[in-house]
């Protein structure tokens, strides 16, 4: 192909993005079956051309490979492949989505932001749909996801959305006609079908959609891919990168950007996975009543107000400086009982945030919270830590760790009393020979097919020296006639943290 039809086709390129292959075929008069197609020039010709398209005037765009929200130009920009908009729906030409590193979509622009009377018709059903625990949890989650970029750049972590139900509980229906319009997104994966590729480069393509799956049955995935899955939960939430080697071995790193939603009809059955989440579980008495019926119903029929009520959330969100958010997340550490620990601390502070954001929503459009909402802001806060108190500590404040599990699962196995066991002072310490029982504790759970983690005996002694509860190692104790060695712990304690009650029966059969 000679030079000046080279020239050419650029010139025009460059001039008009639109421009057609069939029009440039039949301008220069080529085709595919032509040997015009054919390059007969010198390299020395090559570098003529590289200098005349050098000195060409280029439209020169930032390009970022993930949908979301960015600081850019001194304000905050929204950008993805359908283009970049600033606060108020200004375009922004200078910076673009890079379509090779697309995977998670949304049409979110498409929608016009939510007026005042919308604001005030969606917010009734908008926390009327199920019981407000879920309901609230629910909304403050997906307003914190707008913000989720601001946090991070102050070092926030931002924590996952477990929805986890019997079948008919309404977690599915919550995911898909509530949460998905909000973001103007229909991706939904499979939990059993995703691998650690797939994980890591959809995570990869946003800072502000989430990352959605369903059909969660940790005893239905085969084990690696379990794995793969647990380890990106535990890596999206810490702010890890995902690497891939390749067959050159080289590797690429995969920034873990977007939020993550797992629903399913069971929940993680690592402690450190549901620590690092918003679990809600579902139940199909919540939806007997008529009013939640109702609400959840006029919902799906207005889904483009959710979809509105989604772009209102990103206006109002790139009207959001970072100090701001994070103003909003210190206020809410405040607000928060110190007897949660930190981690859970900080996952409420995002949903509270998320809130602010909701509220400042309202502040835009000249309304009140109490003229939108059914439930005032203070009372949104106590649902927020109320679910979380009852659906991911079981009713206390803490998370159970792996030891207290362990003791739990061994006061069910009937061990025999006075013989693996006894108890001192009372009833108030309790005397158990792992040495004995351990081996029999790990048959135990093959038996029964009890999942988790289990850990190595020399291991799990070690945690539990460490634990509150912990007395002695090598305590000398009566066990009916004899005088045994037995790792004393404070039974009291142990009470309030798990379910020990079985160690209290002693007129049981051992195993």
């Amino acid at each position: 192909m000679k030079i000046d039809r080279l020239i050419g086709i650029i010139t025009i390129l460059q001039q008009n993005k639109k421009v057609t292959a069939p029009y440039l075929a039949k301008k220069f008069e080529v085709s595919r079956r032509t040997i015009s197609l054919g390059y007969f020039g010198s390299e020395g010709d090559l570098e003529l051309l590289k200098g005349y398209i050098s000195e060409m005037e280029w439209v020169r765009k930032t390009g970022v490979k993930a949908l979301g929200i960015y600081e850019h130009g001194g304000r905050m920009v929204y950008v993805s492949t359908d283009g970049a908009i600033e606060a108020g729906g200004n375009m922004v030409e200078d910076i673009v989505q890079l379509d090779k590193y697309k995977s998670i979509t949304t049409d979110i622009l498409i929608f016009e932001p939510l007026t005042k009377e919308q604001l005030i018709m969606l917010g009734e059903w908008l926390l009327s749909y199920n019981e407000p625990i879920k309901t609230v949890s629910v909304m403050a989650w997906v307003a914190g996801c707008f913000i989720k970029p601001h946090l991070k750049k102050s070092g926030i972590k931002f924590p996952h959305l477990l929805l986890v139900g019997e079948q008919g509980s309404g977690k599915s229906n919550t995911l898909e006609r509530v949460i998905l319009p909000v973001f103007s997104c229909s991706k939904i994966r499979a939990a059993t079908q995703v691998t650690a590729f797939t994980l890591m480069k959809e995570s990869a393509s946003s800072n502000l959609i989430p990352q959605l799956m369903d059909e969660f049955k940790p005893s239905k995935i085969d084990k690696l891919r379990l794995n793969a899955l647990y380890n990106h939960l535990r890596d999206a939430y810490d702010g890890h990168e995902g690497v891939r080697g390749r067959a050159d071995q080289s590797a690429v790193t995969y920034e873990l950007l977007a939020p993550i939603i797992v629903a399913g009809e069971e929940s993680p059955d690592e402690a450190a996975i549901r620590e690092r989440s918003i679990e809600l579980l579902f139940s199909k008495k919540d939806l007997k009543p008529a009013s939640h019926r109702q609400a959840f119903y006029k919902l799906c029929a207005k889904a483009d107000l959710l979809g509105s009520f989604g772009r209102s959330l990103l206006d109002t969100a790139l009207r959001v400086s970072v100090a701001e958010a994070e103003k909003w997340y210190e206020e809410a550490k405040s607000e928060i009982s110190d007897e949660f620990p930190s981690r859970i601390v900080n996952n409420l502070a995002c949903c509270y945030a998320g809130l602010s954001l909701v509220n400042k929503l309202c502040e835009f459009l000249n309304v009140t919270w109490s003229e939108v909402f059914p439930i005032n802001k203070v009372t949104c806060i106590r649902y927020l830590q109320n679910g979380v108190q009852e659906y991911l500590l079981d009713g206390g404040s803490n998370n159970k760790t792996i030891v207290e599990q362990t003791l739990e699962i061994m006061a069910r196995m009937k061990l025999a009393p006075n013989q693996d066991y006894t108890f001192d002072k009372d009833g108030k310490v309790i005397g158990i020979r792992f040495c004995d029982v351990y081996d029999r504790y790990t048959k135990y759970r093959r038996d029964y097919a009890i999942t988790g983690e289990c850990l190595p005996y020399n291991q799990f002694l070690k945690q539990l020296r460490q634990s509150d509860f912990f007395i002695e190692s090598n305590k000398t104790m009566r066990f009916g006639n004899e005088t045994k060695k037995a790792w004393a712990l404070d039974f009291s304690i142990l009470k309030e943290r798990c379910d020990v009650s079985g160690f209290e029966i002693t007129d049981i059969e051992p195993l």
